[in-house]
């Protein structure tokens, strides 16, 4: 298993970039890091992103332990690889899309959450939006796959460190501002940064699905 530290650094800035695409989203998390913010302060993101680090953490380990087992096999890599790569021009063309957005009306189980603290809050909103699910098993899974391929453990954990590094800077960042009263960003800046990086999510994803056609 031959890498490099450039490729290693390439992979989880990678990682970080496409994990800070999927943070700025509006959804759950963002829902429960705001009201938690204005009651706990601006520790509170961090602690959000702790529970869902716990909920991510359970399903690498699944995912792991079932693509170990599979590695250098060329029919799951071109179907990780396309499935994959489809999910993330979804994902791309859907920020392109949305412009700007909002923060989503809180369901009842995330209102449940709130009662709970940030932490248990960060785990429920991550299992009960099905949107994980469809996340880890298609994005997520080409990241470890490619991880495990590049460099084992090492290639996952250079994966892991710049996936979770989006998250919490993005949620610090949020739950920062919520509780010195600030506004996130200007509604002009803010759709700046969902436009370029649903470019970015799009033409990654072109990549993964051409990477994948190429090997059949």
């Amino acid at each position: 298993m031959s890498y490099t530290t450039v490729e290693l650094l390439a992979f989880g800035f990678t990682a970080f970039l496409v994990g800070f695409s999927g943070a700025i989203v509006p959804g759950p998390m963002l829902t429960v890091s705001i009201t938690e913010s204005f009651k706990k302060g601006y520790k509170a993101g961090t602690s959000v992103v702790f529970g869902h680090v716990a909920a991510e953490t359970a399903m690498v380990v699944l995912l792991a332990l079932g693509l170990s087992q599979i590695i250098g096999l060329k029919a799951p890599f071109i179907a990780i690889c396309v499935i994959g790569g489809a999910f993330l021009v979804f994902m791309g063309i859907n920020l392109i899309k949305s412009g700007q957005g909002s923060a989503s009306i809180q369901t009842t189980a995330e209102k449940r959450t709130l009662a709970y603290g940030p932490i248990y809050g960060g785990i429920i909103t991550s299992l009960s939006n099905p949107f994980f699910f469809l996340w880890w098993f298609t994005v997520g899974a080409a990241f470890v796959f490619e991880g495990l391929r590049l460099a084992g453990l090492v290639g996952l954990a250079a994966f892991l460190i710049g996936h979770w590094a989006s998250d919490f800077s993005w949620y610090g960042f949020v739950s920062f501002c919520t509780d010195r009263g600030a506004a996130i960003a200007g509604d002009k800046a803010y759709r700046i940064v969902l436009i370029s990086c649903g470019v970015f999510l799009s033409v990654l994803g072109l990549g993964f699905v051409y990477n994948g056609f190429i090997n059949i």
